[in-house]
């Protein structure tokens, strides 16, 4: 059978003001200074991402090949806060196992931030963060997995935080390596599903997670599962405002069948009955990316692959939400210009009540030929679906973004749209993982009049973190919802 590879993903957190951390390959990843641990109640409104709750959406970096106390590939994460002239890096932080407050001890391999979703699980109106160490042993278990949920906190993320593995400790199933976040049961709170390889493991917001060191799980199998888990997202498929579960699973192996389904949310929880008709596909290497294209308050599902081999009119299919589930009998074929790369997110960057699709391409070419530079390019969604009338393209060739394209740098390989500036619309923070041999970088495109700009863009890298830089793989993914 062929066998198909899925990228490690990462995401990062941090806390406090200006924390200096030595760079190196024996550098251990410190908190800032000064977390504030009281928990003031939630406000009325709050911002996606915002960790500090002062408005502004903050921005988490991830590093699962970073070195933290001389140990190779443990794994870091850091933070870079929002402010009114976009995400300050005066501002930062980094955190790992070394961390005070964060249980566990960092080693060899372990791949800290391999995955990272954001939520309010505690409901308490701070996002908190939610790590993968995909890798990490339990005991003589190897590759097993663990999750650790940081909490926010006013001033940054809190020095509170637990960490956790699945019920049944099982080699190599790099639990929390797929993750979503979403309230469920609609009741203020996020909860968490977390591939453990076979089934989703669920956890539950509560008032209390945050002194709850082993949460309570409960299993649910994914529609047409049984041998593995590709891909997790969450949205509110049939309107009803209960976040519901997207789900990719395959019955055999990765490089055979697919389906694509629907566990829906309700006043109990996830329901283990699936939404609607499952769809299936050609094999399960599948990405489904949920958000609203046409504006009619059901978020919709639009599917693709990396993969040549898939049938053409797969990529960038688009399923209707609607109250029975997915419209699975009147897919919406994309009949535009032809993209490569992956779709990534869907989120509303103009402002116009229709949320736009990003595709990241790590595949494309540098000036001079050389492969693998990459780029992304914004599908406007209307009531009408997506077009590639108006489409925008940014790499680092654009005019206006800092730094110049390069071979193998792979710009697009990770997205997080945030409000950044707290100016209502979702900027861009576009992961390098590749650049400068390895240490990673990341690029911020802000929201303009009609869409993205480069005006006011900039390239943070590890060394603007104090962080560790060797090898790094900064930026392999951003913080943000769960697409993974």
């Amino acid at each position: 059978m062929r066998k198909r590879t899925r990228g490690v993903v990462g995401v990062a957190v941090g806390a406090a003001m200006t924390a200096a951390v030595a760079a190196g390959a024996n550098a251990a990843v410190a908190d800032g200074a000064g977390p504030d641990r009281e928990q003031p109640a939630a406000a009325e409104k709050t911002t996606p991402g915002d960790i500090d709750h002062d408005g502004y959406a903050d921005l988490g970096v991830g590093a699962p090949d970073g070195t933290v106390s001389g140990k190779s590939k443990s794994g870091y994460v850091g933070v870079t806060y929002g402010a009114r002239s976009g995400v300050d890096t005066a501002r930062h932080s980094t955190l790992s196992q070394a961390s005070p407050g964060v249980p566990g001890t960092p080693e060899a391999g372990d791949h800290f931030g391999s995955a990272v979703v954001r939520g309010d699980v505690d409901g308490d109106g701070y996002t908190d963060l939610i790590v993968a160490a995909n890798q990490e042993a339990i005991g003589t278990t190897k590759r097993a997995g663990s999750v650790t949920v940081v909490f926010g906190a006013k001033g940054g993320l809190s020095g509170d935080a637990i960490a956790f593995h699945a019920p049944q400790a099982t080699a190599y199933a790099l639990f929390g390596d797929t993750m979503a976040v979403g309230d469920y049961n609609h009741d203020g709170r996020d909860d968490i599903a977390i591939s453990d390889g076979t089934k989703v493991q669920l956890v539950g917001g509560a008032a209390n997670l945050r002194k709850t060191a082993t949460p309570k799980m409960t299993a649910v199998t994914p529609p047409g599962g049984g041998a593995g888990i590709e891909h997790l997202s969450s949205g509110d498929i049939n309107g009803d405002g209960f976040a519901d579960l997207v789900t990719v699973a395959y019955q055999d192996d990765p490089a055979d069948e697919g389906t694509l389904g629907v566990l829906p949310g309700s006043s109990g929880g996830l329901k283990s009955t699936p939404l609607g008709e499952d769809v299936p596909l050609p094999f399960a290497s599948y990405r489904a990316v949920v958000g609203d294209i046409n504006g009619d308050g059901k978020d919709d599902v639009v599917t693709d692959t990396g993969f040549e081999d898939g049938p053409d009119d797969a990529r960038l299919r688009t399923y209707p939400g609607s109250a029975a589930g997915l419209d699975t009998a009147n897919p919406v074929i994309w009949k535009g210009t032809p993209q490569n790369g992956i779709a990534s997110r869907l989120t509303d960057i103009n402002g116009d009540g229709h949320d736009d699709l990003v595709v990241g391409d790590t595949g494309a070419e540098a000036p001079g030929g050389y492969n693998d530079a990459g780029a992304i390019t914004v599908l406007k969604g209307t009531g009408d679906w997506l077009t590639d009338a108006g489409a925008q393209t940014f790499s680092l060739d654009t005019e206006g973004v800092p730094g110049e394209m390069a071979g193998n740098d792979k710009f697009g390989d990770a997205v997080s749209p945030a409000d950044y500036n707290g100016d209502g619309k979702p900027d861009l923070a576009v992961g390098i993982p590749n650049r400068t041999e390895g240490a990673g970088a990341t690029a911020l495109l802000y929201a303009g009049a009609d869409g993205l700009t480069a005006e006011g863009s900039a390239l943070i890298g590890p060394g603007d973190l104090g962080a560790p830089t060797t090898d790094a793989a900064f930026g392999t993914e951003l913080s943000g919802p769960a697409t993974k």
